[in-house]
């Protein structure tokens, strides 16, 4: 499996005894003199899905617009602020305002000093020359059902996690279990955390004690390039 990030790097992802439920996830940060901003870019129509999956929908303030001859939608929460989501054809980028009432426009300025390209193949979204824009931050997230969550990022920007002991190797890279227990000693969240020459790879079980979990761990390998 072949995706593009949206800074344009390549994550290849392969070894996965069972598939993904469904296109990947991704956190990413722009950078600049003003400060950071972060933006979520999804499979097209997840926000609105996954809103309306977890009973939020009804809560907000729903408006629409058009740019480029592509959707804005604004998803407006009083007690907490405004989504903004633009929606492509394959892919869509959300990002949060705090506030209400927030103008379009203000979405609108944010986007124009990108180079957004949507495929099927993933979307990209470099900064423009002169933008003052840097992107930092990426973060990848998809889920193979009732197995696992698998988190990838650049192995650059998880070198303060990498434990000083050596890790087991498996065909992903150097690998090391966390537990993290209760009082009792009784282990309540099982991981596993990868590291190779280009990414560092998170692997969630969604329960401790699943062999298939193991099974992804042993096997699953995630590099970006």
């Amino acid at each position: 499996m072949q995706m593009r990030a949206p800074n344009g790097q390549q994550l290849t992802v392969d070894g996965n005894p069972q598939p993904f439920i469904g296109g990947w996830a991704y956190l990413i940060w722009a950078h600049g003199p003003t400060g950071g901003m972060r933006f979520q870019v999804t499979p097209a129509g997840s926000a609105e899905l996954v809103s309306k999956q977890m009973g939020d929908w009804s809560r907000f303030t729903v408006r629409e617009a058009q740019w480029n001859g592509d959707r804005i939608m604004s998803l407006e929460d009083p007690e907490s602020g405004t989504n903004m989501v633009w929606v492509g054809p394959h892919n869509e980028v959300a990002t949060f305002f705090t506030g209400t009432n927030v103008p379009f426009e203000a979405f609108m300025d944010v986007l124009a000093k990108f180079d957004i390209r949507d495929t099927p193949e993933g979307l990209t979204m470099l900064p423009r020359a002169g933008s003052g824009l840097t992107l930092g931050n990426l973060l990848a997230v998809n889920t193979i059902d009732q197995v696992c969550n698998v988190q990838v990022k650049p192995a650059e920007e998880a070198s303060e996690s990498i434990p000083r002991s050596a890790g087991k190797r498996v065909r992903g890279g150097s690998m090391w279990r966390v537990d993290e227990r209760d009082e009792a000693g009784a282990v309540q969240t099982r991981s596993a955390f990868m590291v190779n020459d280009s990414t560092a790879t998170t692997v969630v079980a969604a329960r401790p004690d699943d062999a298939r979990f193991i099974s992804v761990v042993e096997s699953i390998s995630c590099r970006l390039s």
